[in-house]
């Protein structure tokens, strides 16, 4: 004969198990929502290449991975952006370093004069490489200093001298004492180095200082002029590039610490996949896309001749000397790159 008494076990175990079951079933079925910000507007190529990371992660996780995107410094200002990371305001960043120069300056290393612009498969594996100490050093000062992990840095557009109106540079001299647009920590020490005032403005900023005189040029990809419609006011550019700008995907550690091992390898694996198809493939080939849409509208290309190129790199030289400078991190990168080739 069954009684109460016996039932009340029996009864407990089936309540463990069903609730057991569907706790199970609701961390299976969970969706992690990342709320994601970009420092680039809608129509801004690297906005577009990021779809194909996000539908990457989405079909790798199998769905258990979504994104909330927040273009141009929606829920919070460029330069308040790795902060807001750090606090956890926003879950994931894509963003340039050289925004963030005072606050995490390793980080800025990727922007330094022809280190990227000369080799950039060399350059972009030396950075996104896991096990080599470079890799360390920036992927540690992030932690450190924004509480943030750096998934992929991608080397975007090579940064050349644009000229308003007509003005061309075709020299070192022709630099000098000019105003020059620049973004900011090494690009600014950059234009600094060689002999021209900088102006550090915002992105957004630059069409109505090249329409009022308020600079002379700007050093910028050569995208800029059709996707900003800079070739409306600025009629020349001139080659090879400076520099090269980059881009960074940061997520903040506490919430890439709650995702399950298996979603934090799927945010890992493709991250590598898609920042090397981004720098290797789909930048270099939408440069290739710019220059001719560019020669259309009739803007002059020149060239710095090979004696001016060594003059510009010898003028940029204490760039390296002042990063070294800003920590025994950036030291060490200095250091790095002087062992590998990048700079000499």
């Amino acid at each position: 004969m069954v009684t109460i008494r016996s039932l009340k076990p029996r009864l407990v175990l089936c309540l463990f198990l069903g609730f057991s079951l569907l706790f199970a079933g609701n961390v299976f079925s969970r969706v992690y929502n990342i709320k994601f910000q970009m420092a680039w507007h809608t129509q801004h190529p690297e906005y577009k290449a990021y779809q194909k990371f996000i539908k990457m992660v989405e079909e790798e996780s199998k769905g258990k991975i979504k994104f909330t995107v927040f273009p141009a410094s929606q829920l919070v200002s460029r330069k308040e952006a790795l902060s807001a990371v750090k606090n956890g305001i926003i879950d994931m960043l894509a963003s340039s370093a050289a925004y963030y120069h005072g606050m995490v300056p390793e980080g800025d290393v990727d922007w330094l004069p022809y280190v990227s612009s000369l080799d950039r498969s060399k350059f972009w594996h030396l950075m996104n490489d896991p096990g080599s100490e470079f890799y360390k050093i920036v992927h540690d000062a992030y932690l450190k200093k924004a509480n943030a992990i750096l998934l992929t840095t991608i080397i975007c557009g090579n940064e050349v001298v644009i000229g308003r109106d007509h003005i061309a540079f075709k020299t070192l001299e022709d630099l000098k004492n000019k105003k020059i647009r620049a973004a900011g920590g090494v690009a600014t020490r950059t234009v600094l180095a060689l002999g021209a005032n900088p102006v550090t403005i915002a992105t957004g900023e630059i069409y109505p200082a090249l329409q009022r005189g308020t600079v002379d040029g700007i050093v910028f990809p050569v995208y800029g002029l059709k996707d900003y419609k800079f070739y409306e006011v600025a009629k020349t550019y001139t080659l090879p590039p400076l520099y090269t700008w980059n881009d960074d995907l940061w997520i903040n550690k506490r919430y890439f610490n709650r995702l399950p091992k298996e979603l934090q390898k799927v945010l890992k694996d493709c991250a590598y996949k898609w920042g090397e198809w981004a720098s290797l493939e789909y930048w270099p080939n939408y440069a290739k896309e710019i220059q001719k849409w560019v020669a259309s509208k009739k803007v002059e290309k020149y060239h710095f001749p090979p004696d001016e190129v060594e003059r510009i790199k010898g003028a940029v030289k204490p760039v390296s000397e002042w990063y070294s400078k800003e920590s025994k991190g950036c030291k060490r990168l200095i250091e790095i790159l002087r062992e590998k080739g990048f700079i000499k």
